[in-house]
C-alpha cells in the first residue's frame, strides 16, 4: 500500500511537470511506452527491482534503452527516479500516471463483456451509455466471454453492471434457495 502512495506522488509530479511544459500528451505516450516495456520484459523488471545493482548502472541502462524513444521530460524523470532509489516501483508510477492522466483529460475506461461479438450500432449505444452514466469520454474495451451465456456486463471504475444471462440465472437461483430472506 505504501508503494502505491509513493508511486502516486511521483506520478502527480510528472503530470504537473508535463502540464507546465505543455507536453502532456507526448509525455503520456512516453510513459505508456515505458510501462509496456516493463510489463512485457521480465528481465527488465528483475533488473529494476534488484537492490544489488547500483543506481548509476540503472540510470545508464534506462538512458540507453529509452533516451531516444521518450520525451525529454520522461528521460529526465527516469534519471530522477533512479537517483531517489525508486526504480523498483517504476511500473507502479507509470500505472498511477496513466490513471491521473485519464482523470485530467476526462477519459473514462470501461470494459464490456458479452457472449458474442458486438454489432457497431450497439457499440455506439454502449459508449453513449457509459458516457452518460460515468461522465467523460469513454474508452471501452470489448471482450467476448462465452461463460456469461448472453446479455452483457459493464465494468467501469469500481462499478459492475451485470445484465448477463448467467448473472440473472445466479440471482434467480439465490432467490429460489432463500426462504423469507434466510438461506436454506
Amino acid at each position: 500500500m505504501r508503494n502505491v502512495r509513493v508511486a502516486k506522488r511521483y506520478a502527480r509530479s510528472l503530470l504537473e511537470a508535463a502540464t507546465d511544459a505543455g507536453a502532456l500528451d507526448d509525455v503520456a505516450r512516453s510513459v505508456e511506452l515505458v510501462r509496456s516495456a516493463i510489463a512485457s520484459s521480465a528481465p527488465l523488471r528483475a533488473f529494476l527491482r534488484n537492490p544489488v545493482i547500483a543506481s548509476e548502472r540503472k540510470k545508464a541502462i534506462l538512458a540507453a534503452i529509452f533516451a531516444e524513444r521518450v520525451h525529454p521530460i520522461v528521460a529526465a524523470f527516469l534519471q530522477l527516479v533512479c537517483i531517489k532509489g525508486r526504480e523498483n516501483i517504476l511500473d507502479q508510477i507509470a500505472e498511477q500516471f496513466g490513471q491521473l492522466y485519464d482523470e485530467h483529460v476526462g477519459i473514462v475506461r470501461a470494459r464490456v463483456l458479452s457472449a458474442t461479438q458486438f454489432p457497431d450500432d450497439l457499440r455506439a449505444r454502449i459508449e453513449s451509455f457509459v458516457a452518460a452514466r460515468f461522465g467523460g469520454k469513454p474508452q471501452v474495451e470489448y471482450r467476448i466471454e462465452p461463460a456469461i451465456l448472453g446479455g452483457l456486463i459493464v465494468e467501469c471504475n469500481d462499478v459492475r453492471l451485470d445484465a448477463s444471462l448467467a448473472g440473472q440465472l445466479q440471482r434467480l437461483r439465490q432467490q429460489l434457495l432463500s426462504t423469507n430472506g434466510k438461506q436454506v
